[in-house]
């Protein structure tokens, strides 16, 4: 059983990539509800619609001390207090997969159990979702990894195989840093124009201004990209999902809480540790916080 908590547009697609390669049974868990309940599930894919019915539990009881698999794919502000409640209810060998937009929030996971049973995901996959309907719109890649000392043992191999392009990484740190730019220049800049992601490659200098002041962050974290590459893979993916919105602007757009403190945040917090100058993302972070 793998259990996924966040039945957000990433949560229900993996539960449903999950459901096709029908390597696992999956259930939903939700703190908000009494017992435990099935719901009708649609997933309108790239190849046609389908429709499945998954179980959806009060956790921690019900489901997770009896998880395979946890994977966590709720807004990166909610991870401590979902490890708060499901410490004391997860089995001490259970491996746990954190996908999770930003970063920082994978420190919290090292209160959850041992190390040795945690793993990190960065996914390009895309997909909106209302209720529990979920539209796919494109399958990138996957990586998978460690948090330090995990193994990958058998179900962290079988939930790599249920993700399009699914890749087991022992350098996840660099995949997430790599998304983390991309987020930095597309989530912000398309949640004040209020813009699809396409929008930002007419304002190439506002791209090329954001990832020449986060690159020399990055590098102190361990990533040693150029700013080039960096700014080639921002280009790409806003081209890649060019008709989509990003996730802030759809949080900024509903009056939803962002990520924001976990994007451009934790990138001019760690550049407050190096002495490193960023009036661009200050800006920009800001005007988010004043919207």
């Amino acid at each position: 059983m793998a259990c996924i908590i966040g039945a957000g547009s990433i949560g229900q697609l993996t539960a449903e990539l999950l459901r096709r390669r029908g390597l696992f049974k999956t259930c939903f868990i939700d703190t908000r509800i009494k017992k435990p309940k099935r719901v009708a599930c649609t997933c309108s894919s790239i190849n046609g619609r389908s429709s499945y019915r998954c179980a959806k539990g009060v956790y921690p009881e019900s489901f997770v001390r009896y998880a395979d698999l946890l994977i966590i794919t709720v807004k990166a502000f909610s991870v401590a207090k979902i490890i708060r409640d499901i410490a004391p209810h997860l089995k001490h060998d259970t491996p746990v997969v954190l996908m999770v937009n930003g970063f920082g929030a994978q420190e919290e996971l090292k209160k959850l159990t041992h190390e040795n049973r945690l793993y990190l995901a960065s996914t390009s996959n895309g997909a909106t979702h209302k209720k529990y309907s979920v539209v796919e719109k494109g399958l990138g890649t996957t990586y998978i990894g460690p948090l330090k000392h995990a193994k990958e043992i058998s179900v962290i191999k079988y939930f790599t195989k249920s993700m399009p392009s699914g890749t087991y990484t022992a350098s996840i740190y660099d995949e997430l840093l790599r998304k983390l730019a991309v987020n930095a220049v597309i989530n912000p800049v398309t949640a004040i124009r209020n813009c699809v992601n396409a929008e930002i490659l007419n304002d190439p200098d506002i791209i090329r201004e954001i990832i020449t002041e986060i690159s020399p962050i990055l590098r102190h974290l361990g990533l040693n990209d150029s700013p080039d590459s960096l700014m080639h893979r921002v280009e790409t993916v806003a081209a890649n999902t060019g008709a989509n919105y990003s996730s802030m602007q759809q949080d900024y757009y509903y009056g939803r809480l962002s990520e924001i403190d976990y994007i451009l945040g934790i990138l001019i917090k760690k550049a407050r540790i190096y002495g490193i100058k960023t009036p661009c993302i200050d800006k920009l972070y800001q005007q988010l916080k004043n919207m």
